[in-house]
C-alpha cells in the first residue's frame, strides 16, 4: 500500500467506495507516517536554510512562502481572523472512527437533525453561547491571557470542540497514528479518557466490527496549500465583509484549517484540524475523503493504545481536566447573561432576518423549551466558582513551562504580526511584559 503522486491511495476509484483494508495495509499506512515526519522534519529544515540565506530563494517567491507557512513556528493569519503559530504540516489528511456511522458529521449538526429552521437557529446560539462561557471560564487559567499576550492567538471554538463542546467542526489530523488511534479505542467521559476495545464491546453491535480511516491528500483541503487556498481567495474576492468570516458562517466549509499551537495541550498533541462544515453533506457524501473500513480486533486495539503511550501521546492527563465537572456544567447551561448574548448575536452569525434586533433573538431564547428548561438571561456574568486549590493544580501544569520549546524553539512572524501581538498584550495586561 501506498500513495500516489497526487497523493491518493485509490487513484482510479474516486466515487466514495469503501475500501476494506488489512492490518498488514495498517502496517504499511504506520510506516508511511514514519515517512512523513521524515519528510516534513527535511521541509522545515531546508525552509529554514533558505530564510538564513534570502539571497538561494531566487525567483519562487510565492511557493516559497506557501513552504514558511506550512512549518512549525509560522504566524499565518486565517480568514476567520486568527493568528495561529503552526506544528509542522504534512501531505494527508486522515480521520478514525472506532464504529461505523450512517453519516459522519459535526456533533452539533447532528444534534439539529429533524428541528425546524427557527429550531435550529436558536440551538445553534445556545451552543455557541456555552462556547462563550467556556472561553471565560478557562481565561481564569495562568496561562491562557498570557500565551495571548505574548504568542498567538486562541481558537476558543477548536478548542471547545476538543473539551467535547457541540460545534459544526470535524476533527481532522494530519497524523495516520492520531487516526488510528481514535478508530481503535473508545472514550470513557466519566474519566475523561480512553481505554482499548474489548471483544464484549465490539461484539455488541454490528457497527463496533468495523473500524473507519477517512483520507484524503492535503493539497484537496488545506487552507494553507497553494491551490486551495487561491481558489478560496478568487471565490471571495469580492465580498464585502466589515469582519472576519464566521466559522459558523458556511463561507469556511469543506476547507481544512491548521489549529496550530494551542495553550492547552489536546489540539497539537492530536495534531489538529478543523473542517467547519455548516451546511456542508457528510464525509461519506464528499469525494475528496477516500473510505477505508478495517475489522476490528482487541488485539489491534491495545497495539495501537500501547503505542500512543496509553493515549497520553494524543489525550494527555492535563490541569484543565482538573475542572472536568465545571466543563460539564457549562456544556449543559440553560443560564447566561447580558454580554454572553450580545456577543453571540452580534459575531456568531445569527440570522439577522429571522432575529432583526437583539430584543427579538432574546425573546425567542427565553421563550423556547430546550428540553431542560428555557434560557435564563442574567445582567451580571455567570459565575462557575473553583477553588484556589484546583486552580493551583491546574497552573502548575503550565506555569514556569518553557513554552518557546514546546512550539518547537522559532517564532517566524512578520512586522505586523509583531505588532498585533505586542498590541493584545497591552490589551491584556496594562503594558509590555
Amino acid at each position: 500500500m501506498d500513495y500516489s503522486e497526487q497523493g491518493w491511495i485509490y487513484p482510479d476509484n474516486r466515487t466514495n467506495n469503501i475500501h476494506l483494508i488489512s492490518e498488514e495495509d495498517i502496517n504499511q499506512l504506520l510506516s508511511l507516517a514514519d515517512e512523513e515526519d521524515a519528510w516534513s522534519e527535511r521541509v522545515r529544515e531546508e525552509v529554514k536554510y533558505k530564510m538564513q540565506n534570502p539571497s538561494l530563494r531566487g525567483s519562487a517567491l510565492l511557493l516559497d512562502e506557501f513552504r514558511i507557512m506550512n512549518i512549525g513556528g509560522t504566524i499565518i493569519q486565517y480568514p476567520y481572523g486568527d493568528r495561529i503559530i503552526t506544528f509542522n504540516s504534512k501531505r494527508h489528511f486522515y480521520r478514525g472512527e472506532n464504529q461505523v456511522f450512517p453519516y459522519s458529521l459535526p456533533s452539533l449538526n447532528r444534534k439539529l437533525i429533524g428541528k425546524d429552521k427557527r429550531q435550529q437557529e436558536l440551538y445553534r446560539a445556545v451552543a455557541n453561547l456555552r462556547i462563550i462561557q467556556f472561553y471565560k471560564f478557562i481565561w481564569n487559567i495562568n496561562v491562557v491571557p498570557y500565551w495571548e499576550a505574548k504568542l498567538s492567538d486562541i481558537n476558543y471554538k477548536a478548542l471547545a470542540q476538543h473539551y467535547g463542546f457541540e460545534t459544526h467542526l470535524m476533527d481532522l489530523t494530519n497524523d495516520f497514528r492520531v487516526a488510528l488511534f481514535f478508530a481503535t479505542c473508545k472514550y470513557i467521559s466519566e474519566t475523561d479518557s480512553y481505554i482499548p476495545l474489548t471483544d464484549e464491546i465490539i461484539e455488541s453491535k454490528d457497527e463496533n466490527k468495523y473500524g473507519v480511516i477517512y483520507h484524503s491528500p492535503n493539497w484537496a483541503l488545506d487552507y494553507i496549500s497553494p491551490g486551495a487556498s487561491l481558489q478560496w481567495n478568487l471565490e471571495h474576492m469580492n465580498d464585502k465583509r466589515d469582519k472576519p468570516y464566521g466559522l459558523d458562517s458556511g463561507d469556511l466549509d469543506g476547507m481544512a484549517f491548521q489549529i496550530g499551537y494551542q495553550p492547552l495541550m489536546r489540539c497539537h498533541h492530536q495534531s489538529g484540524y478543523i473542517f467547519p462544515m455548516r451546511n456542508k453533506y457528510p464525509l461519506q457524501a464528499d469525494n475528496r475523503f477516500e473510505i477505508l473500513h478495517f475489522k476490528q480486533s482487541p488485539e489491534l486495539s491495545q497495539r495501537v493504545f500501547e503505542m500512543m503511550g496509553g493515549g497520553k501521546k494524543v489525550f494527555p492527563y492535563e490541569g484543565i481536566s482538573e475542572a472536568k465537572n465545571i466543563l460539564d456544567l457549562i456544556k449543559k447551561s440553560t443560564v447566561f447573561s447580558e454580554d454572553d448574548i450580545t456577543y453571540v448575536y452580534n459575531f456568531e452569525e445569527v440570522d439577522k432576518v429571522m432575529f432583526p434586533t437583539i430584543e427579538d433573538f432574546k425573546r425567542a431564547l427565553t421563550n423556547t423549551d430546550f428540553n431542560k428548561g428555557k434560557i435564563t438571561i442574567k445582567k451580571g456574568e455567570i459565575e462557575y466558582p473553583i477553588s484556589q486549590e484546583t486552580l493551583c493544580k491546574i497552573n502548575n501544569k503550565y506555569d514556569g513551562n518553557n513554552l518557546l520549546a514546546i512550539i518547537g524553539g522559532m517564532i517566524h512572524q512578520k512586522p505586523e504580526d509583531r505588532r498585533y501581538r505586542e498590541q493584545r498584550c497591552i490589551d491584556i495586561y496594562g503594558k509590555l511584559i
